[in-house]
């Protein structure tokens, strides 16, 4: 170590003071360059360990509130009906009956219901869109999905007034149903 130590000092007297500190300066630079990545590298470190443990808290949380959860989810799974709950083409069937019911058949767009899988149940949802509606049949398209809650509920609604005419509106709907898989009851 001394040795190399020794050589290193030779090679310095060597140089001329231009060249002694240019290489200074060629070494202060790329030591700040190494300071800035650990700091970084520790910044995003310290980062990572804070979501970290509020990651665990919650999961902890979650864990001490299991029993009661458990308790909810059964509650719920009895009064609900798994022949009531709908599929993806059974809801877009019922949604396109109660557009009927309330006469926005003709001024409805419905978009392809997207499905998510779970292991007790499936979430099926769909967006309607409607132009042109009045205020009138949006409360009668909307007392009809009150009626088939908790099986079909809207997730979001945004409401437009129509642009060549204020007192119509453009509605779009995205609405939600929840199909039981019989086998995880």
């Amino acid at each position: 170590m001394q040795f190399r130590f020794q050589a290193i000092l030779r090679i310095l007297r060597r140089l001329t003071v231009r060249e002694q500190l240019l290489s200074l300066c060629f070494i202060l630079v790329m030591l700040a360059i190494w300071a800035a990545s650990w700091i970084n590298r520790s910044g995003t470190w310290n980062d990572d360990r804070r979501v970290a443990s509020a990651n665990l808290q919650e999961q902890s949380l979650w864990l001490e509130r299991a029993d009661s959860y458990a308790r909810s989810a059964r509650e719920v799974m009895e009064k609900l009906d798994s022949e009531k709950t709908f599929g993806a083409t059974q809801l877009s069937g019922q949604i396109d009956s109660l557009l009927r019911q309330s006469g926005l058949s003709s001024r409805a767009d419905m978009g392809p219901v997207k499905s998510r899988q779970g292991e007790i149940f499936n979430e099926h949802t769909l967006r309607v869109q409607l132009k042109r509606a009045t205020i009138a049949q949006y409360i009668a398209f909307n007392d009809l999905l009150l009626n088939e809650a908790p099986y079909i509920n809207q997730q979001s609604v945004h409401i437009k007034s129509n642009r060549r005419n204020p007192e119509e509106l453009d509605i779009r709907f995205e609405i939600a149903s929840l199909e039981l898989i019989k086998d995880s009851i």
